[in-house]
């Protein structure tokens, strides 16, 4: 003898109703339908369940320990429904951001206090741990939305575009490449580099692989302080962007260049993940190219404490 999950939930109907007609109304099917499915179980497993006392369905002593089971299952199941219930509403007040370059965690408190004042239930989160694989993790549902530069080039993802910005070359302003008011890709051949992500760097791919250069060494090193100390010890050129630039506290010593005579330019972009919900999209792209316009200006950091949040798309 075997029990269904179909078995124990037509026993419960019947029980909680008192007849088949009853039953046949909670479970919307017909009454002959229900008496139907009530009669194969007592065949398929050779138990009567209910005897028919004064016109109502009673239960046997079988009927009772499968109708407490029931209840149990039941019970869970209303409980699991409340539960995912929590989580489908907590997850649509949540935002998950990563961005491929941890610079950027020098103007993304903005944009949080930002997203946080337009939607004051919402929380967001940054994921650091997304930074090496944004394309995953916002397949993976790990994160909803990830800042990037270099293109992801995955159809089931949405790419809003949001700013662009300037990469520029740092290096001690005793350098002979130092008083240049430019360098073109060659100059970089036989230098030693140190950047964020390595040859993972858009310098390399955009730069320096078209036109066939090889730099001496590449320094992969993830902490902006870091890489500016390295190159004001003349131990590399740095590639960092304009904004982080002005941002630093101590300059001296130090020479920004631009890098060909167009300058570098980086093209950033919100991805967004299938899950994401769409309701905070338009909000936070809003919030990115606003504070991307800012950064472009000289103390753009004390501007942006001394200024409100940006108005824009509300909830």
């Amino acid at each position: 003898m075997y029990l269904r999950s179909q078995d124990l939930e037509l026993v419960y109907c019947i029980a909680t109703a008192g007849s088949v007609t009853g039953a046949a109304e909670q479970l919307h099917i017909s009454q002959s339908a229900v008496s139907q499915r009530l009669r194969k179980l007592h065949e398929r497993t050779g138990v009567r369940f209910f005897e028919r006392l004064s016109g109502r369905m009673q239960l046997t002593d079988a009927g009772v320990r499968a109708n407490a089971a029931a209840e149990r299952v039941a019970a869970e199941l209303r409980a699991a429904e409340r539960d995912i219930g929590a989580i489908v509403q907590n997850s649509a007040q949540q935002l998950r951001i990563a961005t491929e370059c941890y610079t950027c965690y020098r103007w993304l408190p903005f944009v949080v206090r930002d997203m946080r004042e337009r939607h004051p239930s919402l929380t967001v989160d940054v994921v650091p741990e997304a930074t090496d694989t944004p394309a995953e993790s916002l397949l993976a549902n790990r994160i909803d939305v990830a800042l990037v530069s270099n293109p992801l080039a995955d159809a089931r993802l949405e790419e809003h575009g949001l700013f662009t910005d300037e990469l520029l070359a740092v290096m001690s302003a005793d350098h002979p490449l130092a008083q240049r008011s430019y360098l073109a890709p060659e100059q970089f051949t036989g230098q030693t580099l140190i950047l964020y992500t390595g040859n993972r760097h858009a310098i390399v791919d955009e730069i320096l692989a078209p036109a066939n250069v090889n730099p001496a060494e590449i320094i992969q090193v993830r902490i902006t302080e870091a890489i500016i100390e390295l190159a004001r010890a003349g131990q590399g050129i740095a590639v960092i962007a304009a904004w982080a630039f002005d941002d630093l506290g101590d300059r001296e010593n130090l020479a920004a260049v631009r890098i060909t005579r167009k300058g570098f330019v980086r093209h950033w972009r919100a991805v967004v993940g299938p899950g994401c919900n769409p309701k905070y999209v338009d909000s936070f792209v809003d919030c990115v190219s606003s504070i991307g316009g800012d950064i472009r200006r000289h103390s753009w950091r004390q501007q942006l404490r001394r200024e409100e949040p940006h108005a824009g798309t509300k909830s």
